[in-house]
């Protein structure tokens, strides 16, 4: 279910990044390196899908292969003159044949460890071979090897890389066969910040979105895949937005909404069961209120504003006490509006929280998905 990252979004995500940072005004397409290349980045995930389409005149049935990776503990290394892979992934292999699904597979690349030459054309990064070994029986694969032309880009942070491509080939290139067109899309997405990628509940969301796309028309199995993807948002944040564009993509699962609003706080799970949702002046004002216990929960976000912080007089009572967030500190208190629009309400939030006696306590899994 994956998409692969819109590349018109990249930009505008990845320059978003670290605004307080100028960038330096400097022309890297002069060099043979780009300097922001340089380093190990590990891998967040990878995703190829390559299609052969046949040509108006031609009878011939279409193929899709989609791959893509479900877990891994797998680097790339850049130096001055060459580029090592090194460690193992696995990822599942799907080939449709006129829109049908045919085989599904998966495959595991243990102990990788291999150095090829590269070279780099302004955004653009030739490399020697492929940084992945894609050799499966599914049909279209063999695209996918052998010298890549990737375009790439690395946010102004420096802490994420992404590399893509989406080409169209012909049967005038002599790989391909006549009457037939080939389309390739690839992206793959890597970190330096070592916290997103040892993210354990990565693999929980792959797991999910394995599921899901096997029976995309089971309502569960959408709402356990959008709350794998929200989960995985509070715990390991959305570095380049597209958690989030995918939770967009979901919408409600074919549901009025998946009516939760629950958190973790401290040692006590809570669901806000009697829900209260109203709407005025273009705010979303939310109250919950649990079944057991003095627990309840409220506050207001404004309509059709997305991101960090977002919330406005947010108080969570808990055993009789409220609470309100809280900034200094090594775990600040984080709202994070992902739908606001639509009459559908979807964010996640964690962090700490403090009473009037100055006493803290740790939020975390905080999950709203509500309409208004």
């Amino acid at each position: 279910m994956k998409k692969i990252v819109l590349l018109c979004c990249l930009f505008v995500l990845l320059s978003a990044f670290n605004c307080d940072n100028e960038p330096v005004d400097f022309d890297f397409s002069v060099l043979d390196v780009n300097p922001r290349l340089l380093g190990q980045w590990y891998l967040v995930e990878f995703d190829s899908e390559v299609s052969s389409l046949p040509n108006t005149d031609n009878q011939s049935a279409t193929t899709e292969t989609r791959i893509f990776s479900t877990s891994s503990d797998y680097s790339i290394f850049f130096d001055e003159n060459s580029f090592r892979v090194s460690g193992e992934y696995t990822y599942n292999s799907r080939l449709k044949i006129n829109g049908i699904e045919d085989t599904s597979n998966f495959y595991t690349n243990e102990d990788v460890d291999y150095t090829y030459g590269y070279s780099v054309d302004n955004d653009e990064v030739i490399l020697q071979e492929s940084p992945f070994d894609i050799t499966t029986q599914e049909e279209n694969t063999f695209y996918l090897q052998g010298e890549q032309k990737n375009s790439f880009v690395v946010s102004e942070n420096g802490e994420t890389l992404i590399l893509f491509q989406d080409e169209t080939l012909t049967d005038s290139n002599a790989t391909i066969p006549e009457g037939r067109t080939i389309t390739k899309r690839t992206s793959s997405i890597w970190t330096k910040d070592f916290t997103i990628f040892s993210c354990d509940l990565r693999d929980a969301t792959r797991q999910a979105e394995i599921a899901y796309n096997q029976s995309n028309e089971d309502i569960q199995l959408c709402l356990d895949y959008r709350r794998a993807l929200e989960d995985q948002i509070v715990e390991c944040g959305d570095p380049d937005g597209s958690l989030s564009d995918t939770i967009e993509e979901l919408g409600n699962c074919g549901r009025l909404s998946a009516d939760v609003l629950r958190v973790t706080a401290g040692l006590q799970n809570i669901d806000f069961a009697n829900k209260t949702i109203s709407y005025s002046n273009e705010v979303i004002s939310v109250y919950g209120s649990a079944l057991f216990g003095n627990h309840s929960l409220s506050f207001e976000v404004p309509e059709y504003v997305t991101g960090i912080d977002t919330f406005l007089n947010f108080v969570i009572k808990v055993d009789g006490v409220d609470y309100f967030p809280h900034y200094p500190g090594v775990n600040n208190f984080r709202f994070n509006t992902l739908i606001s629009s639509n009459f559908s309400l979807n964010a996640v939030f964690e962090g700490t929280v403090i009473n009037a006696q100055g006493e803290e306590l740790t939020l975390s899994v905080g999950i709203i998905d509500v309409n208004y």
